[in-house]
């Protein structure tokens, strides 16, 4: 792909959404969908956000990580060895890795942050890929199709993570809102819920555990045991399209114990596949939330750590709830519903 121009004085700014998911992970693994009717997701996008800022100038490029105090200076020309910084684990790797499909061109200073804890399993990564390539493509002026920017964003990362990746956390990215995404036989069709969102956010506490996750190792070893034909994996994959199902239906009609009963069960039947999901530290919070009012609690993203979403039946219990989780070591996260997605502008 050759590098279009871009003028020197345009510098430009975007951000995308992290998210929360409340039933139906794991399940936009293709060909995970495939293997249980009615598959879906139930996901909401936060106000904590990944950002990606872009000022042109110089002769090479200069990366900075800001949430990692990370730096790296470099040639264009050293964009063709993404493939082997990624494989590293090179911190710069998406980073690298969307500079050399997009062609972003002149050099200059890119800076990247992403709000929230590192290894939250709020989709940080994806949410950055989603605004970096945004940038990218804007920036040197070639189309930005919202509409096919997730399967993009997700081929991007699998080659980055070397496993399977899924597609729920460029959708919350790209969007905003309150989503449910039903996945079938070539086609994955979105679905923007009806509802207060000021209602819902009220009723969400999020919880840092303290312990950081690595999202790629835990789905795989989900994905590895239904794809090997494991009966239990069997079982519960259905019980989470069933729970993913009932959480959507249960936020259509503001039911919040239908919704508490879906988060609940999809919490279970994951923990049945895979005792590792659910560490001390996310049964320590867990088990504070729930015995101080909780309607729900469950690991978000592949969980092994990270933060833990809880449900509140009244908006009221949400100071005794967060009481209970931070005696227990538990860091209580700011919740916004995004109500808009993927955002670039010019800075100058």
């Amino acid at each position: 792909m050759k590098p279009s121009n871009v003028r020197r004085a345009t510098s430009w700014v975007a951000s995308a959404p992290l998210r929360v998911d409340l039933a139906g992970g794991t399940l936009d693994l293709w060909p995970l969908y495939l293997m249980h009717a009615r598959s879906s997701t139930v996901n909401v996008a936060l106000a904590l956000r990944a950002r990606a800022t872009y000022e042109p100038g110089g002769r090479r490029w200069e990366l900075r990580a800001g949430d990692h105090g990370a730096q790296l200076q470099l040639a264009h020309s050293a964009l063709a060895d993404a493939d082997d910084r990624s494989r590293d684990g090179d911190p710069f790797g998406l980073v690298l890795r969307v500079l050399a499909h997009t062609g972003l061109r002149p050099c200059g200073r890119l800076t990247t942050t992403v709000d929230g804890p590192s290894g939250g399993g709020l989709g940080g990564s994806s949410a950055l890929l989603v605004a970096l390539y945004g940038l990218a493509r804007r920036a040197t002026r070639q189309p930005l199709r919202r509409q096919g920017l997730a399967s993009v964003a997700c081929d991007l990362e699998a080659q980055l993570l070397g496993v399977p990746t899924g597609i729920q956390d460029y959708y919350p990215a790209i969007y905003g809102g309150a989503l449910q995404l039903h996945y079938g036989p070539g086609n994955s069709r979105m679905e923007r819920l009806s509802i207060d969102l000021d209602a819902l956010e009220q009723r969400l506490l999020l919880v840092y555990s303290g312990k950081p996750h690595a999202s790629a190792p835990s789905n795989w070893r989900l994905y590895r045991r239904r794809i090997d034909g494991d009966p239990v994996a069997r079982d519960g994959f259905e019980a989470i399209a069933r729970a993913a199902g009932a959480a959507g239906e249960a936020i259509r009609h503001s039911d919040w114990p239908a919704l508490g009963r879906a988060m609940r069960a999809d919490w279970k039947a994951r923990q049945a596949i895979d005792a590792t999901l659910a560490p001390i530290d996310l049964r320590r919070l867990e088990r504070a939330g729930m015995e101080a009012g909780a309607l729900a609690a469950k690991g978000c993203g592949a969980a092994s750590g990270g933060c833990m979403v809880f449900l509140l039946g009244d908006p009221q219990e949400r100071a005794v709830v967060t009481a209970a989780v931070e005696a227990v070591g538990g860091q209580v996260l700011p919740v916004r519903v995004a109500r808009s997605g993927l955002r670039i502008r010019r800075a100058g």
